[in-house]
């Protein structure tokens, strides 16, 4: 016979998800802040009393919708209860009697109460109901009362409540918290802490134009300091070195105000900025400069559950950086890079200062000149509506759940700063060659990394040109829309490109009215221009192939300058041997080049001009050129591989790499002969050590190399964990490695295939430097294990 039982609950649940679980005071004000928006308050108040004697007390007071007796019983003592989820929150609630908007809710988890107790041990309730003939309920709380005998039952604690006459805060209906025996110290720093924390809590850009959320900080003890820094602000305001903004003299490290956040419209004005749009079917991006369009497009959804989701990326040009620090009164730096907002209220720890939870200064850091990191950008994402597979963990402030959802916004996020990167990098300069109205400087011509090896021409139309061809090439489009001014004067400049299909669409682009296939249909009409073109076909598929040879000559004088230059056996100092590292990675992106002209040869055949397929293999051809010349200059110069040394998790380090450098199909480890990378996402694995990006993705890169010398056609990776070390295993099922020789892959210059013998012993001098080692696993019938373990 099977008795029916029930858990019981000890009291120490109130530290659980209380205190223990929002372990922050600010946070603790945010969550208790989202309680009043949610209640439909226009505005709350966070009032700080006597807060400098031992009768402190912080009280929260807000004008929502309030609550009665019913409420208290069946709602706010009803502990993980949440109406806000169940879909009764709302009942009885009137909203054509009222000039309200019905917001979506910031919080659903029914616990944002506990929150009071991270700040104090008592708590005074004091909420009237916005409905007809209202009472005052009164609901007192003792804390520490469930801090005592561990096997006391929860709900055998008890709270007071009291109806009382009249209000003693002089409120028609809304509620209040006052909060006393306060657990943490409070002064004029944090304040302005809880004050700029504060700014952030809300997303102004997302507020309905017909709703009002009022935030205002009051610390009676404060006025008086208040009023001097009013003055000194006052003074500042014609300051020659370091001025302020006027509308700051009354906000600038000022406690007592109401608080403001207008800085992604201030940003709008000034700079470059990218916003994504997401619904249920489609994708809206459009990037602006100074203002001004520059182009919009409308993709198809690819995502499920995918939808109102919002994405705004700010690029901080330097005239960008310069309104932000006038404006706000801080460098941006301070302020905070991407937030993420739920229904116009902010989700911890995104955008904080010092946290990067969306990885993007790890990808930085793997390619410092072609990404933005925290320190560039500014910006948002807001999630509205219910969004369920967005939502954030009970522990606040370890920001949204790993759903899948979330995992396509990570990506999301990623595929839209990726094309902010393409303009800022490849058209402005990174905001370096934009005109005197902030717009695209046309026609200018900008010289990169001028004198230097790597020396690059950019001709802005010309990049253009690619860009806005590029983004229509994709399959997923629906809609391209082009700024007016930059199709009239690429119309010009353009008859004889390929790209002249953003010609052959400027009328409908103009009217707004075409779809996919119209776009398709357009396309089509383009290439049966090219195909006059096709007489001219063989000359060019003999000059690409004259061009292919002249590169491979290059190459074989590259290898045999390396092979009598670096495989004397005398070489063994430290600065000769970082010479051979560095051109070993010459040869390595050598080639790479090389896979890329055979692809070219391969494409000789398809729909472009003669002058597109010489310019193409002119470019490769440069880039050889560029290496071997690079190889011959370090042959008798100093340098070093020394580089700016990060703390970072090594595990996601290494499996964020791998995943943007080699995983992609598009990848040059898959030219020629296409490899199957499996690599399993370490979860709740993390070692962070000190280490220089640049060699661990040179350890990384040798160990593919390698693989691929071996005709491996699998490689498994994976990271775990024993008694002693962390261990990344690399595993390929190539050619192995036979065991007379297992005693010397490691040495200096060793090598059985015809490379350069250096990858394996630069591996193992990188992990020693770590206090790391690599071991070599034979035992296999096909194929080799690496064993690189790092100590706990």
């Amino acid at each position: 016979m099977q008795n029916p039982l029930s858990f019981k609950v000890s009291s120490a649940l109130k530290n659980i998800i209380g205190s223990d679980l929002i372990n922050d005071d600010f946070i603790a004000v945010f969550e208790l802040v989202k309680n009043s928006y949610d209640a439909h308050a226009t505005k709350v108040e966070i009032i700080f009393e006597n807060i400098y004697s031992n009768r402190a007390k912080i009280i929260i007071k807000d004008n929502g919708k309030g609550m009665n007796y019913e409420d208290l019983i069946n709602k706010w003592l009803f502990v993980a209860y949440s109406a806000k989820i169940e879909g009764t929150e709302e009942d009885n609630y009137d909203y054509r009697d009222k000039i309200k908007v019905k917001r979506a809710y910031a919080g659903a988890k029914g616990i944002g109460r506990f929150s009071c107790d991270r700040l104090g041990s008592n708590l005074y309730l004091e909420t009237i109901k916005d409905e007809p003939n209202p009472k005052v309920e009164v609901l007192v709380t003792d804390w520490n009362k469930f801090e005592g005998d561990i096997k006391d039952e929860f709900v055998n604690i008890k709270v007071l409540q009291e109806t009382i006459e009249e209000s003693n805060y002089n409120v028609e209906h809304g509620t209040v918290l006052e909060i006393t025996n306060l657990k943490s110290k409070w002064n004029r720093e944090k304040f302005l802490e809880l004050k700029d924390a504060l700014s952030r809590l809300i997303n102004p850009n997302t507020i309905n134009e017909n709703d009002s959320f009022k935030i205002l900080l009051k610390v009676r003890e404060e006025i008086d300091n208040d009023k001097e820094q009013f003055l000194k602000n006052k003074n500042q305001v014609n300051h020659p070195k370091s001025p302020i903004d006027p509308n700051l003299v009354q906000y600038k490290k000022i406690v007592n105000v109401e608080i403001q956040n207008l800085i992604f419209d201030t940003l709008g004005i000034k700079t470059t900025y990218i916003e994504s749009k997401a619904n249920n079917s489609e994708i809206i991006t459009t990037l602006f400069e100074a203002g001004k369009m520059v182009y919009s497009i409308t993709e198809e959804n690819p995502f499920t559950d995918f939808k109102d989701l919002n994405f705004a990326i700010y690029f901080l040009n330097q005239s960008a950086k310069s309104i932000f620090s006038r404006r706000m009164g801080l460098q941006p730096v301070e302020y905070g890079h991407i937030f993420v907002y739920k229904n116009g209220l902010r989700i911890f720890p995104y955008g904080e200062r010092g946290e990067d939870p969306l990885k993007m200064d790890n990808r930085k850091a793997q390619g410092h000149s072609r990404y933005l990191g925290t320190r560039e950008v500014i910006g948002y994402i807001s999630i509205e509506g219910i969004n369920n597979n967005l939502r954030e963990t009970s522990s606040r402030g370890d920001g949204l759940i790993k759903t899948q959802t979330y995992l396509d916004l990570e990506n999301w996020f990623y595929e839209t700063l990726k094309k902010l990167e393409k303009y800022t990098i490849e058209i402005t300069d990174w905001g370096n060659s934009l005109s005197t109205e902030e717009f695209i400087n046309f026609d200018n011509v900008f010289v990169k990394n001028k004198g230097q090896e790597n020396e690059k021409i950019n001709n802005i139309n010309d990049n253009l040109r690619k860009l806005l061809n590029g983004l229509t090439n994709s399959k997923n489009v629906i809609r391209f829309e082009v700024s007016a001014e930059i199709l009239s004067i690429l119309n010009k400049k353009s008859e004889n490109s390929i790209n002249t299909v953003l010609s052959n669409l400027t009328e409908q682009i103009k009217t707004d009215s075409f779809n996919k296939d119209e776009v398709i249909n357009t396309i089509k009409k383009a290439e049966k221009k090219i195909d006059e073109l096709r007489k001219v076909k063989d000359e060019a598929e003999a000059e690409a192939f004259e061009k292919l040879i002249e590169n491979e000559k290059l190459s074989k004088e590259l290898n045999e300058e390396i092979s009598k230059k670096l495989f004397d056996n005398s070489i063994n100092n430290r600065d000769k041997k970082d010479l051979l590292t560095l051109q070993h990675q010459i040869v390595h992106t050598a080639s790479n080049i090389t896979f890329s002209l055979d692809e070219l040869v391969k494409s000789i055949n398809s729909n472009l001009s003669k002058d597109k397929l010489i310019e193409e293999v002119l470019n490769i051809n440069l880039e050889v050129k560029k290496i071997l010349s690079a190889s011959r200059f370090v042959t008798n110069a100093g340098f070093s591989l020394e580089s700016e040394k990060i703390t970072e998790d090594i595990i996601q380090f290494s499996y964020d790499y791998i995943q943007n450098n080699y995983i992609p199909v598009n990848s040059f480890i898959h030219q020629k002969q296409p490899l199957k990378i499996n690599f399993e996402k370490p979860n709740n694995l993390k070692k962070k050590i000190k280490f220089r990006p640049l060699e661990i993705t040179v350890l990384l890169d040798n160990l593919f190399s390698n693989s691929k010398k071996a005709k491996a056609k699998t490689i498994d990776i994976t990271w775990i964990k024993d008694k002693e070390n962390f261990i990344l295993r690399f595993k390929d099922d190539g050619d192995g490695v036979p065991e007379e020789i297992k005693s010397k892959i490691f040495d200096f210059g060793f090598t059985r295939t015809d490379g350069s013998g250096i990858g394996l012993s630069l591996t193992k001098q990188t992990l020693e430097k770590l206090d790391a080692k690599i071991d070599v696993n034979t035992n296999f019938e096909k194929g080799v294990e690496f064993l690189i373990k790092f100590p706990i």
